[in-house]
C-alpha cells in the first residue's frame, strides 16, 4: 500500500475546522476537485455514512465513513472506486489544536494500485504528485472556506 500525506496549520479554531469537516456530504463547499456530492446514505455524518463525490472529468467515487472521532477526524474508505487504477483507497483527516486559534490538519491517503509491479510504479511517479495536488488544494480550500477567504485555490490537474 502506497501512503502520503500533506499537513497544514489553519488560521481557524479547532471548532471552525471541524464544524465545515463533520458536514460530510458538504465536501463540495471547499474541495476544488469535487464538482457535487450525492448522499448514499440517510445519515448524513458519522459512522457509516456514504457520498458520492464527482469530479470535473465525469467520473466519480463512493466513500463510506469507516471511523469517527468526533472533534478530531475520521476515516473514509472509497468503497466504489470509477475508473481509477486502484485496488483500494482510504483516506484520514485529523486535526489538533495548535494553539492561539489555529488547528493542525493532516490528510493522509492510502492506497494499492491495479497492475502489479508496474502499477505501483504509476503510483508512485504518477498518483502521489497528483495527490499532492489535491490535497494541498483541499487544505487551502478548507481553510479558505472556514476563515471567508477567497484565494485562489490551485486545481488539480
Amino acid at each position: 500500500m502506497i501512503q502520503f500525506q500533506r499537513s497544514k496549520t489553519l488560521n481557524a479554531a479547532p471548532e471552525a475546522v471541524w464544524a465545515t469537516l463533520s458536514d460530510y456530504m458538504n465536501i463540495d463547499a471547499f474541495a476544488p476537485g469535487i464538482t457535487k456530492v450525492d448522499a448514499l446514505s440517510e445519515q448524513s455524518n458519522g459512522l457509516g455514512a456514504k457520498r458520492r463525490c464527482h469530479f470535473p472529468d465525469g467520473n466519480s467515487v463512493a466513500e463510506e465513513v469507516t471511523t469517527w472521532t468526533e472533534g478530531r477526524g475520521y476515516r473514509v474508505a472509497l468503497v466504489d472506486l470509477g475508473k481509477m487504477p486502484l485496488k483500494e483507497m482510504h483516506a484520514d483527516i485529523r486535526l489538533a489544536p495548535n494553539g492561539s486559534g489555529k488547528t493542525h490538519v493532516t490528510w493522509s491517503i492510502y492506497f494499492a494500485t491495479k497492475f502489479g509491479p508496474l502499477g505501483w510504479l504509476m503510483g508512485q511517479a504518477l498518483m502521489k504528485p497528483m495527490m499532492r495536488k489535491v490535497l494541498d488544494g483541499n487544505l487551502q480550500g478548507l481553510e479558505d472556506h472556514v476563515t471567508g477567504h477567497t484565494t485562489a485555490v490551485p486545481q488539480p490537474s
